[in-house]
């Protein structure tokens, strides 16, 4: 009798099942398959439709802000003080500017390119291994908040690994209980702090142990973004350049507005893999941190192809153009002279300049 009971106060307190509505809404792990973009940039040019970022947390999100508000906050006609700034609660939008919102601490919902289709998504992504490397110095190492930062009170990275980990897979474990009793995946999953798989469960919009079917499904979800940013790119003047011809393409600001356009800071990262740091991980600790995340590894390699063809989009790829009338090239004078590997001899070897030599 006691046992009746207790089921019956748990299917009472069992949330009730999704609505219809609700579950059309709720992320789905299926593939997206490719759709066009042009109708979604036309209205954000018209400054209808809404521009959405998927900040990633310690990627280089705040730039990406940063130049979302530069785009959207209309420039300042009275001056004001460094207080009085921080203190403003909301700043005047830009006109012929499309609202803007960028998202940091929940899943990517893949519903939206069917229900929000009038939309531009951009995000901004980083090398997972320095993810998680800026990750542990930023808030793992030492808490956040904390003003006593020695040897002493420091948090192995092993150990603050495990704690991270424990979290995602009770995360994890509530993604797919949530899905049995209500019949779909949470409309809001709230992932912050991970290490294993971050961005294939962001992409994928499901909170659980990643597989193979969450890469796929996250690399569709890539393919359907307009802009897919590479931080390492960002660190060179001709990366930011490409970067900022691309958002100006999706997202123009009006003639009368381009007084301040927006920017891209000239942010300085280390290229890949590669760190500097006064105090870097072993080699051990970042293989560590790359067994954890081979998805990952794979979904930044198929960010950085998506990106490239953006930038070949909006700034067309190298045309070659081939001679194909009956005169020489070098009776046109096209590209015509003395090729340089015939100034090998007279110019490099002879000199005996350094590593000239075999």
């Amino acid at each position: 009798m006691l046992s009746w009971l207790v089921l019956l106060a748990l299917a009472e307190a069992a949330p009730p099942p999704y609505t219809r509505m609700e579950r059309e809404a709720a992320p789905q792990l299926t593939i997206i398959p490719r759709r066009q973009r042009q109708c979604a940039q036309a209205c954000v040019r018209k400054g209808d439709g809404y521009v959405y970022a998927q900040h990633l947390r310690k990627a280089g999100g705040t730039l990406l802000r940063t130049y979302l508000a530069m785009y959207r906050c209309a420039p300042l006609r009275q001056a004001m003080s460094a207080t009085q700034l921080y203190r403003l609660p909301r700043g005047f939008p830009r006109e012929g500017t499309a609202p803007a919102a960028a998202q940091e601490s929940l899943a990517f919902n893949t519903q939206n390119f069917l229900l929000r289709p009038a939309t531009v998504y951009i995000t901004l992504i980083r090398h997972p291994v320095d993810r998680i490397e800026s990750l542990y110095f930023f808030e793992g190492k030492w808490p956040q908040k904390s003003y006593r930062r020695t040897e002493d009170t420091a948090i192995p990275l092993e150990k603050w690994l495990r704690k991270v980990r424990a979290t995602s897979k009770r995360r994890s474990w509530g993604s797919q209980n949530h899905l049995k009793q209500r019949g779909a995946f949470p409309l809001r999953q709230r992932i912050w702090d991970e290490v294993s798989e971050y961005y294939v469960q962001i992409f994928s919009g499901v909170a659980a142990e990643a597989t193979d079917k969450h890469l796929d499904v996250a690399k569709s979800v890539l393919d359907n973004f307009d802009a897919v940013l590479i931080l390492e790119r960002l660190s060179t003047e001709e990366g930011r350049d490409e970067a900022e011809a691309l958002l100006r393409k999706l997202l123009p600001t009006p003639r009368v507005e381009r007084a301040c356009p927006p920017r891209l800071p000239l942010h300085k990262v280390n290229e890949g893999s590669v760190r500097k740091r006064a105090e870097p991980l072993s080699r051990e600790d970042r293989l560590r941190i790359v067994a954890l995340n081979p998805l990952d590894l794979e979904l930044y390699r198929h960010a950085v192809t998506v990106h490239k063809e953006r930038v070949v989009e909006v700034m067309g790829p190298c045309r070659v153009r081939t001679n194909c009338t009956s005169v020489r090239d070098r009776d046109l004078n096209l590209i015509w002279g003395e090729g340089a590997l015939r100034s090998c001899g007279r110019m490099v070897y002879r000199s005996g300049r350094a590593g000239c030599r075999a």
